[in-house]
């Protein structure tokens, strides 16, 4: 990959990574905004706890995505971008385009989904095991 498409790929990922800090930040503000009051309500209290849930699942995302941005990053240092991590073989530059934090070309994400929703199916139609008595 040439040199100027490496620099935008760097500068965009640099700036997602900005726009994900700035949620995370937000989101963790949010957080601390919730208060758990002095309340016997069980409906405030499942609506904190709601938006407790909510906050923490919107910050594991943003966190997860973070990682994904610092190792794409990474990977251009290494002169390793645009190479899926699976095969080796080079990733789309339109996946790239539109995710430039992916790993992955397309035939192996989907190679992995179809796995994962092979094994969940399976799991959910396993026999259950007999109890032990």
């Amino acid at each position: 990959m040439d040199r100027m498409k490496l620099f935008d790929y760097r500068r965009r990922l640099t700036d997602e990574r900005v726009r994900v800090i700035r949620s995370i930040n937000r989101n963790r503000s949010a957080a601390d905004d919730i208060r758990v009051e002095h309340t016997e309500d069980e409906g405030d209290l499942a609506i904190i706890s709601h938006d407790r849930a909510l906050l923490y699942d919107l910050n594991q995302t943003d966190l997860g995505w973070l990682k994904a941005i610092r190792e794409a990053v990474d990977r251009i240092d290494r002169d390793e971008y645009g190479e899926c991590l699976n095969c080796c073989e080079d990733i789309d530059e339109q996946r790239l385009t539109a995710v430039p934090w992916v790993g992955l070309c397309l035939r192996c994400q989907e190679q992995i989904e179809t796995d994962r929703v092979s094994e969940r199916y399976l799991a959910a139609n396993a026999e259950p095991e007999p109890p032990e008595f």
